[in-house]
């Protein structure tokens, strides 16, 4: 499925995540707090959203990073279902609190920025109205 990312606000920072760099440097307890061990292979329709010439954005998990610790701000059940399918997943950083530090370590970790405005592949999966 292609579709353009889009990130929840202006200062979220998209990036592209190994699944290798997320198992070793991402918070796997605020990960796994929710049933993320059982996703379906589908997306929510709240996932995406159209504009008027029918491009369709798909919205980057979004993430903070405090001390060079993550937590998930939402987006965990769709971390889940692409972390399933692809080896490198799309993760958008909060950096309205990211120090200089914390910023040069999400450096570290990623893969490199995903690039706004330029269409992505993601799974095909049917978009529903809710998830059983």
């Amino acid at each position: 499925m292609r579709c353009i990312p889009a990130v929840n606000l202006e200062t979220d920072v998209p990036f592209w995540i190994s699944k290798s760099s997320f198992f070793r440097h991402f918070d796997q307890q605020d990960f796994m707090c929710r049933d993320v061990e059982h996703v379906v292979d589908a997306y929510l329709e709240e996932w995406f959203h159209s504009d008027s010439n029918g491009n369709r954005f798909f919205f980057i998990p979004p993430v903070s990073v405090r001390q060079k610790v993550t937590q998930f701000i939402s987006g965990r059940h769709r971390t889940a279902v692409l972390l399933r399918h692809l080896e490198n997943v799309p993760l958008s950083f909060d950096s309205r609190f990211t120090t200089s530090d914390e910023e040069d370590w999400v450096w570290s970790i990623a893969s490199g920025p995903v690039e706004k405005g330029v269409h992505i592949e993601l799974p095909d999966f049917p978009i529903r109205a809710a998830l059983p």
